[in-house]
C-alpha cells in the first residue's frame, strides 16, 4: 500500500472575528498532528484590495511537510514530503456563518528511503487542488467543515468539527471526525478537540482520538492548531 498525506491548505479557520472599527481582512495559521505519523502545516489567507475576511475574494498561501513510514513487500519505506500551494478563494458569510471555496495549483515533493520504484508519488509532482471550509454558526453550537480533493493524484480528504461554545461563545468543546486517501488508500479519525479563544484575534485548538488505516489497527493522534486573524 503506497501511502499518501494531504497536507491541508488550511485548517478550520475558526477564530472568532474581533468587532473593531476595522474589518479585518485576512487570518493566519499553523498547526500539525503526530500519530503514526508526524505533519505540519502554515499558511495565510488575504483578503484582496475592496474585500475583507468573510466577504469577497482572497488568496490563500500555505506550506506543509511530514514523514510517514509503509511497506513495500517485506521492506519498511520511509517517506518525507513536501508541499506549497496557492489558491483563489471565494469568501461568503452572513448570520449563519461563513464559507470558503477555493481552486488553485499544488506542488508535492516525496523523497523514499529506500527508493521504491511502484510508487507513482516519489518525486515532485504538481496538481490541481479544491478546497471548501466554513461553519454553520449558532448561539451554542458550532459545526464546521474542511474538504479537499487533488484533481490529478484524487486525494482526498473530509473533516467534520462539532463544537459546543462556553465562556460568552470564545471557548468550544466538541466532537471531530475525518476520512482522507486516494483510489489505494483510506484512513479514519475521530476524536475530540477543545478550542480556546486568547483574546478576540486568536484561537488555539488541541485535539485528540484514534487513526485507523484499511487493514491495519487504530492508532492514537495529537493535534494541535493556531488561528490569528488582522
Amino acid at each position: 500500500m503506497h501511502k499518501i498525506i494531504l497536507s491541508l491548505a488550511a485548517p478550520f479557520l475558526l477564530a472568532a472575528v474581533p468587532a473593531t472599527a476595522e474589518p479585518p481582512v485576512g487570518v493566519v495559521y499553523a498547526g500539525g498532528t503526530i500519530s503514526d505519523s508526524a505533519s505540519g502545516y502554515a499558511g495565510a489567507v488575504v483578503s484582496m484590495p475592496g474585500a475583507s475576511l468573510g466577504h469577497g475574494l482572497a488568496l490563500r498561501a500555505g506550506a506543509g511537510g511530514g514523514r510517514y513510514h509503509y511497506d513495500a513487500g517485506a521492506t519498511e519505506i520511509t517517506a518525507d514530503y513536501a508541499s506549497a500551494d496557492l489558491a483563489l478563494v471565494e469568501q461568503v458569510s452572513g448570520r449563519w456563518g461563513w464559507a470558503n471555496f477555493s481552486a488553485g495549483p499544488r506542488f508535492t515533493h516525496t523523497k523514499l528511503s529506500p527508493l521504491d520504484p511502484g510508487n507513482a508519488r516519489r518525486g515532485s509532482r504538481w496538481d490541481l487542488g479544491l478546497q471548501t471550509d466554513g461553519a454553520l454558526d449558532g448561539s451554542s453550537w458550532r459545526l464546521g467543515w474542511l474538504s479537499s480533493y487533488g484533481v490529478n493524484d484524487e486525494a482526498y480528504l473530509a473533516r467534520l468539527q462539532l463544537g459546543r461554545k462556553f465562556d460568552n461563545q470564545r471557548h468550544r468543546i466538541g466532537m471531530e471526525g475525518a476520512i482522507q486517501g486516494d483510489p489505494t488508500y483510506r484512513k479514519v479519525s475521530g476524536g475530540a478537540f477543545v478550542a480556546v479563544g486568547l483574546g478576540r484575534e486568536l484561537e488555539v485548538q488541541v485535539g485528540g482520538g484514534i487513526s485507523k488505516e484499511r487493514g491495519q489497527s487504530g492508532k492514537a493522534y495529537a493535534s494541535l492548531s493556531l488561528a490569528r486573524v488582522f
